[in-house]
């Protein structure tokens, strides 16, 4: 069975990756630069830093497929800019048979910094000359319950910017798709995916309060910034390529109910 390289094996996505590559009876691989990370029994783990180029030969080594998760919006230069560098560096060209990217849809139709971030690393790999996939989707459930939270005052009220809307997708979810990448050839660019419904951010929210059985008000104000623009526009959705079946609702449950 195919030996396959997870950066970032240890966060979000990287986790859900790790888990479904185990039960195809993948031998997998994490590359992580926490102090205290654990991975599941079979899995090697390999202490290393994209960005000061530490551990990512003994990563790569052995490696088949790779599948790029590591990111940081914080400190787009050093991990992903630089530390995409360092990981193309160090890849085994006799060994290596396909490099597969995570993205995000419709960044080449941004300035936001990390979109365009984003842009840079796909032109990276396509130019190494490494077979490779990139992967573009939207926005994780995940995410968009980290920017409700950020207006959920818990204070009975909660005001939120109008005009925005997401096609969010579960991380799980994502998470198949690009381990299915992992048992195909080779693709370049995957255009885009979204998730399973195109829903405006009010909708969402009146679901967040009713699965958690509040009554707060819910007030909607025309706020006015760079990143709740892009979520008014059409950047942040791809309806004419839905997938998934976890839906907004299925996912606030999963997470706050069961």
């Amino acid at each position: 069975m195919k030996n396959v390289l997870v950066t970032g094996g240890t966060g979000l996505l990287g986790r859900e990756v790790v888990d479904q590559l185990i039960a195809l009876n993948y031998e997998v691989t994490v590359l992580s630069s926490k102090k205290n990370s654990s991975v599941p029994d079979g899995v090697q783990l390999i202490k290393g830093d994209l960005a000061s180029n530490s551990g990512l030969i003994e990563a790569t080594e052995n490696a088949d497929i790779i599948i790029h998760c590591a990111s940081n919006p914080k400190d787009t230069r050093s991990v992903d800019i630089k530390g995409t560098q360092n990981l193309l560096g160090a890849i085994n060209r006799n060994k290596t048979l396909h490099f597969i990217y995570i993205s995000i849809i419709n960044v080449d139709k941004s300035n936001y910094e990390y979109y365009q971030t984003k842009i840079k690393v796909e032109q990276m790999i396509a130019a190494s000359g490494i077979p490779f996939s990139v992967l573009r989707t939207t926005q994780f459930h995940n995410y968009v319950l980290t920017i409700l939270k950020t207006f959920d005052k818990k204070d009975g009220v909660i005001a939120i910017p109008d005009g925005m809307h997401f096609q969010s997708i579960e991380v799980k979810e994502a998470a198949t798709l690009l381990v299915d990448m992992a048992q195909r050839e080779p693709v370049g660019l995957v255009r885009g995916i979204g998730g399973p419904e195109l829903l405006r951010f009010e909708e969402m929210a009146k679901t967040y309060l009713n699965v958690l059985n509040r009554n707060d008000e819910l007030k909607i104000k025309p706020i006015r910034n760079e990143e709740y623009d892009r979520y008014r526009s059409e950047n942040n959705i791809w309806p004419t390529n839905s997938y998934g079946n976890i839906t907004w609702e299925a996912f606030l449950r999963h997470n706050f109910v069961s």
